[in-house]
């Protein structure tokens, strides 16, 4: 009996209601005394909890001198019950979707999440590509990732991949614009994905080429971070949506677009 009571309070009723609508259920019909004794629910409770019931249209009122109730078969019971509970869980997602597409930007929390392992990373930057309504903004080495193929054999396939899905965003209409570091990465994208914008961003030291970043839709960031550990390389990326930190990396690589030149020699 208990693990019905369980049960029931699960689907939404209070101990009191379900143990009287169990007693109901047993002996189908009884005034408010009956159910009193039946369920060994305190008196005064028991017609607060008939008249919930009787609202919910899990019983029947008979309007009788005394008041006689009475239970209606368990399926109609709980068909009522899983029809109550999706009208109920549509209309919540309705509000809490209102709710949730007018929140305050401006107390939005600024959330930074680290990935950590070669595919791990390029799983999610092939991710935050897919995401791309409009625009891309990307600096090499991704995808001119190349070099690591003779340490990581993985890597040819997601190499092929990415370029994959940069033309199939182009296809769809969003505009693809890329900073290579060498005039070989660049030559190396214009073959692989001809519909993007390319520029050529030269720097000597190279410690500011031991990464990449990727931009989407002015909405989130991801930047891929290469470290020599021995005879491999790892690779981590930190990814975020905060509008702080992609509107400080919007801001770089705008800077570095503009610095940038499309030469291709």
């Amino acid at each position: 009996m208990s693990s019905l009571i369980d049960s029931l309070r699960n689907l939404g009723f209070t101990e009191y209601e379900a143990k009287v609508f169990v007693a109901l259920t047993r002996y189908g019909s009884g005034t408010a005394t009956d159910l009193h004794m039946f369920s060994g629910i305190p008196r005064p409770a028991v017609y607060g909890v008939l008249r919930k019931l009787a609202e919910r249209g899990l019983i029947e009122v008979q309007h009788t001198k005394p008041m006689r109730y009475k239970c209606i078969c368990p399926q109609k019971t709980i068909e009522k019950i899983k029809t109550d509970f999706e009208q109920e869980t549509e209309s919540a997602l309705e509000k809490l979707e209102e709710v949730y597409s007018s929140k305050d930007n401006e107390i939005q929390e600024e959330v930074v999440w680290t990935i950590n392992g070669l595919k791990n990373v390029t799983d999610r930057i092939i991710q935050v590509i897919c995401n791309a309504k409009s625009e891309i903004i990307a600096e090499t080495p991704h995808p001119g990732f190349k070099d690591l193929e003779n340490v990581y054999l993985l890597i040819e396939k997601h190499h092929k991949e990415l370029a994959e899905v940069f033309n199939r965003k182009i296809s769809e209409g969003v505009k693809v614009r890329i900073i290579a570091y060498s005039s070989e990465e660049l030559g190396d994208i214009a073959k692989q994905i001809p519909g993007a914008e390319l520029r050529l961003y030269a720097i000597k030291d190279e410690q500011f080429r031991k990464g990449g970043a990727i931009l989407v839709d002015s909405s989130e960031v991801l930047i891929d971070l290469r470290k020599d550990a021995g005879v491999k390389e790892e690779l981590t990326a930190i990814w975020s949506n905060g509008r702080e930190f992609v509107f400080f990396v919007k801001h770089l690589l705008e800077a570095e677009w503009e610095a940038a030149h499309t030469n291709l020699n």
